[in-house]
């Protein structure tokens, strides 16, 4: 959401975590739910998620894994709804799957390592442009960075491009780094000093600059 608008200050508090037990458990049950988490969050309807709290999105995501396997049906989720509309305090359908937890457990504690390099256009130090575009579907090039000019930090190698088959075609990967005075302008004047800011970003998004 970086440089919108209208979304209030970010509270970085000691208590103003959002790892909550709570939220760690939206997190959890859409994981274990399957699918690709990010890519189905990134379906949901944007005005609703734009209005919902970040674990409410997980929660849906949860819902739309399980309806697309046909683990639940839409049906059986409007009627918990209304279940717990009328008593938040409801017991509701529990069930146990260790071979879930462990499969859980395993994914996120094992780093995917990226391949060697694919191509060497381009090197650490080159000034590139993050091309205006807008791709469908998943990706991970944020909207406020495109069109603004950083410089390579490092190759971290490659990797299928995100929402692909894992069997696609790899790009090269760099750590980019940009001047936030280009992202967002001056902002001394309000007391917040110039930073850089580090995203990893794959070869396609990218030109010379």
């Amino acid at each position: 959401m970086g440089g919108t608008h209208g979304f209030g200050a970010v509270d970085v508090g000691a208590d103003a975590s959002s790892h909550s037990p709570l939220g760690t458990r939206a997190q959890v049950i859409a994981m274990l739910s399957g699918g690709v988490t990010r890519a189905v969050l990134e379906e949901q309807d944007p005005a609703a998620y734009l209005r919902s709290h970040y674990h409410e999105r997980w929660l849906t995501c949860a819902e739309d894994n399980l309806v697309a396997k046909g683990s639940v049906s839409d049906d059986q989720l409007d009627r918990w709804r209304d279940v717990f509309e009328h008593d938040a305090a409801a017991a509701v359908p529990q069930t146990s799957s260790d071979r879930g937890v462990d499969g859980l457990v395993a994914s996120l504690t094992t780093t995917p390592l990226l391949h060697e390099r694919v191509t060497d256009r381009l090197s650490e130090g080159d000034r590139v442009r993050v091309r205006r575009m807008a791709p469908p579907g998943h990706h991970r090039c944020p909207r406020y960075i495109r069109g603004v000019v950083g410089v390579i930090e490092s190759a971290v190698g490659s990797d299928v491009l995100p929402g692909q088959p894992a069997d696609s075609r790899r790009e090269d990967y760099f750590t980019v780094r940009f001047d936030s005075v280009d992202l967002w302008g001056d902002r001394s004047a309000v007391g917040e000093p110039a930073y850089d800011l580090y995203i990893d970003l794959c070869e396609s998004y990218l030109e010379p600059a």
